[in-house]
């Protein structure tokens, strides 16, 4: 089932009841790491896009008609309410600005402890130049949202293997505590081919300090995968990939514990869970 919510008005106190807009996700608790696959019906001549913490969530029109999004609930979310605001422009170009809020739910998380490399916890001060200049770079792409829409409603695991640290699991490396577990850890053996679970284009495909070989799909309008530890890069910086092309193969370079594929994914440069985001993109029968 899902949440049906009319947005309550802030201008334009004339528009007739029948023009609201209906705003539908998915029902039950909003947590932590969520991916919500917002559906908003608005007046036939009418466009979307909305504010979510001070980012724009573009809309696309689908074939059904409904204007179509996905929002995050980033893995530090604070439990509570938060707005989201639509702004609607409908014939006229008339923009007429709607808000609806979206109450996040606490989650429970466990801890895990384990032993890297000591230089991936307290790098030398030589690699301290090369792992700013990598943050700066991730982080600009990270506020990045194309223009473009490239997921397509519909995703797979870019490999099947079992997970062995779950998304937002707390760890401690070396016995120091650091954040949250950002991504998802799949097991795998060295060489298992890594897919592209949805359509884009590859933002990065090179070594990075903490991920090792890593590559980066933007799948447009703000959505971010990125596939780390790989022992081979199979694409380019630039391509352009589909559901199921083969991006690398799991590895077990920058800072790990053994092979296996992280596999994390940024949404308005919130990090959620990419469990959430195949559920929230598998369509539902």
């Amino acid at each position: 089932m899902a949440s049906i919510l009319t947005a309550a008005w802030l201008a334009a106190p004339s528009l007739r009841a029948a023009d609201q807009v209906a705003l539908t996700y998915r029902a039950g608790l909003v947590q932590p790491g969520d991916v919500l696959h917002l559906a908003a019906a608005v007046p036939a001549a009418g466009s979307v896009t909305a504010t979510w913490h001070e980012r724009e969530v573009p809309f696309v029109r689908d074939a059904d008609g409904a204007w179509r999004a996905l929002l995050g609930i980033d893995v530090d979310a604070k439990s509570g309410p938060a707005p989201l605001t639509l702004a609607v422009v409908v014939s006229g170009n008339a923009t007429l600005a709607s808000t609806h809020t979206i109450t996040v739910s606490p989650k429970a998380v466990r801890t895990r402890r384990i032993r890297v490399n000591p230089k991936f916890v307290t790098p030398p001060k030589s690699a301290l130049p090369r792992i700013e200049q990598e943050t700066a770079l991730l982080n600009a792409l990270f506020r990045k949202t194309s223009p473009e829409r490239f997921w397509a409603p519909a995703a797979v695991r870019p490999v099947e293997g079992v997970a062995v640290s779950g998304f937002g699991v707390r760890s401690i490396l070396n016995g120091l505590p650091r954040g949250p577990h950002n991504g998802l850890d799949l097991a795998a053996v060295t060489g298992t081919p890594v897919y592209a679970p949805t359509p884009g284009v590859v933002a990065f495909a090179r070594e990075f300090y903490f991920s090792g070989n890593t590559v980066i799909v933007d799948h447009g309008h703000g959505l971010l995968s990125t596939m780390a530890h790989l022992s081979v890069i199979d694409v380019r910086e630039g391509d352009r990939v589909s559901q199921g092309t083969l991006l690398g193969k799991v590895g077990a370079t920058g800072r790990v514990t053994g092979p296996h594929l992280h596999w994390a994914v940024r949404l308005h440069g919130d990090r959620v869970d990419p469990l959430k985001l195949l559920e929230a993109l598998t369509p539902k029968k």
